[in-house]
């Protein structure tokens, strides 16, 4: 018999081999951000991050490799490589890491409001 805190362990363990892939983060959060898309959407945001160099090796290693696993673990709703991709229910098990690591990987690509204020206020409040 599996006790609670061995499945809570395990369903830890599982989080974070899911998302210690950097594609698998980014097929995420692409869907997070804009919904369904086509494969070749996806390679096109692992490509335009640096994760990858080429958008082709980029769609193989998806239909391959990280869609298929997304798929086995209840993550993305994924049929093939001419069907789109989406999110599925398994996504709210990766929270709260999910959420951590969005936040560290996200801010860099778009930069918060008072990261760009930050240096006018350095500024109005130098002593003279």
């Amino acid at each position: 018999m599996v006790d609670e805190h061995d499945a809570i362990r395990e369903r830890i363990d599982r989080s974070c081999d899911l998302l210690s892939s950097s594609y698998r983060r980014r097929v995420i959060y692409t869907l997070q951000r804009d919904g369904p898309a086509s494969v070749g959407e996806l390679a096109e945001a692992v490509v335009s991050t640096g994760i990858a160099d080429d958008r082709k090796r980029a769609m193989a290693s998806l239909v391959h490799t990280y869609l298929p696993k997304l798929d086995e673990f209840g993550v993305v709703e994924y049929d093939g490589p001419n069907d789109d991709v989406s999110l599925d229910d398994g996504i709210t098990r990766l929270e709260p890491l999910l959420t951590a690591a969005a936040r560290e990987e996200t801010q860099r690509e778009q930069p918060a409001f008072s990261d760009v204020a930050a240096p006018d206020r350095l500024t109005r409040n130098a002593p003279d």
